[in-house]
Parts: C-alpha cells; structure tokens; sequence
C-alpha cells in the first residue's frame, strides 16, 4: 500500500507558493541542476518550480 505524506518546505519568501510556516503550496516540485556545475554540493540544484511572487 503506497502512502502520500510528503511535505515540502520553504524558505524562499519571494516564492509565490511559500506559505506561512514554511510550507510550500505545490504538491510537488521539480529540481534542476545549475547549468555547468558539477561540484555535487547541496547548492547545485534548483527548485524549477519557484515563481516569483
């Protein structure tokens, strides 16, 4: 039996989906890479579903 009970924070204030708490609105997201990086750090990737508020 497959269970949906993910959450997605957010910190990122100037996105349109953050709500109070820290909690993004989207059900889901989707992460990019940053365009020619390779370092395999955290800050490689990129929330391809931020919009700006």
């Amino acid at each position: 039996m497959e269970r949906n009970d993910q959450q997605i924070g957010c910190e990122v204030e100037s996105c349109r989906f953050n709500e109070q708490g820290k909690r993004c609105a989207l059900k889901n997201i989707c992460v990019r890479p940053v365009p020619d990086c390779s370092s395999r750090r955290e800050n490689e990737s990129l929330c391809g579903s931020y919009e700006h508020c």
